[in-house]
């Protein structure tokens, strides 16, 4: 079953960086529960609280770091996904890195 996903991820998948190395995944917008905007307000100003999904070959540790043409994301939390005892592929909510002011 891995060897299939991995196909899938060649054909399919996007190029990604997963701390400094090269890999295809899937990296999606989150879905998210239904909210008036897509940020939260604090006392420094809005901060886009939106999560992306990873679903990839390569395993993920939260606090890694993944970019791909969309930005790059830092790993919150990350599991492997199973079928019986083989791992087939790793999924992980990341959340966007934001800029610092230079």
């Amino acid at each position: 079953m891995t060897e299939t996903f991995a196909r899938i991820l060649r054909r399919y998948g996007q190029s990604v960086t997963v701390n400094g190395g090269q890999t295809r995944a899937f990296v999606q917008p989150g879905r998210e529960r239904a909210k008036a905007a897509p940020f939260a307000v604090t006392p420094l100003g809005a901060v886009d609280d939106r999560l992306w999904s990873y679903l990839g070959g390569t395993e993920l540790k939260p606090g890694d770091r993944v970019e791909t043409a969309d930005g790059a994301f830092t790993a919150r939390s990350c599991q492997p996904v199973r079928l019986g005892n083989e791992t087939v592929y790793w999924w992980a909510a990341l959340a966007a890195q934001r800029e610092t002011a230079e």
